[in-house]
């Protein structure tokens, strides 16, 4: 149910936000560091976590989400999920500004610092799961995509790759991981039994 209604608040505050975008408010959903540090744009701080640039942009993280939130949601509960969603969207949101917050034109949008977390709580608490890519013909087992997301963030972020917030996508995973280890009954047993299998 917590996972509908995250989806919900999510493409409702991204209509509203589209509708700002062709009148020219996009500060209000904005998450700018350097306005943040002075004091300034605190509700774009908070609106960035659930606004988004388009519909695609949304329309991606929300059918992320649809797919992972309900194993920490059905595991855990809905109160978990709700805070591994916004402590991840906190760590996402500490991240982007440590790094950012002298860069004045610096601008990010959107849920993928959640959403990342939401991943991965639930490859924590189920690292049996496969991952399937619009562009990969095979499934990816989870904890191989974990490494492999956290690699290739850290390298796209340290580039500067593309109009993506990786620094975001970073700390919403990290927090994720740490999250679903400690509200997961088992801890990361599982999990490091799951690499453990990966080893000949």
């Amino acid at each position: 149910m917590l996972t509908i209604i995250l989806i919900i608040a999510n493409v409702v505050v991204s209509l509203i936000a589209f509708s700002a975008f062709r009148q020219g408010r996009q500060e209000e959903f904005l998450f700018v560091p350097a306005q943040v540090k002075t004091g300034e744009n605190l509700k774009g701080m908070v609106l960035s976590h659930f606004a988004h640039a388009d519909v695609g942009h949304l329309f991606f993280n929300m059918l992320t989400l649809y797919f992972f939130a309900p194993v920490i949601e059905q595991i855990l509960g809905s109160l978990e999920l709700l805070g591994v969603y916004l402590l991840s969207g906190v760590a996402a949101t500490l991240l982007t500004f440590l790094i950012h917050h002298t860069n004045p034109r610096y601008r990010a949008l959107g849920a993928s610092g959640s959403v990342s977390g939401v991943i991965f709580a639930a490859i924590v608490l189920y690292p049996g799961m496969s991952l399937s890519l619009f562009f990969l013909p095979v499934p990816i087992p989870g904890p191989v995509f974990a490494v492999g997301y956290l690699v290739i963030s850290f390298f796209l972020a340290r580039r500067g790759v593309g109009n993506i917030g990786h620094d975001a996508h970073i700390g919403g995973a990290v927090a994720g991981l740490i999250l679903g280890g400690i509200l997961s009954p088992l801890g990361f047993g599982p999990l490091l039994q799951a690499f453990r299998d990966f080893i000949p």
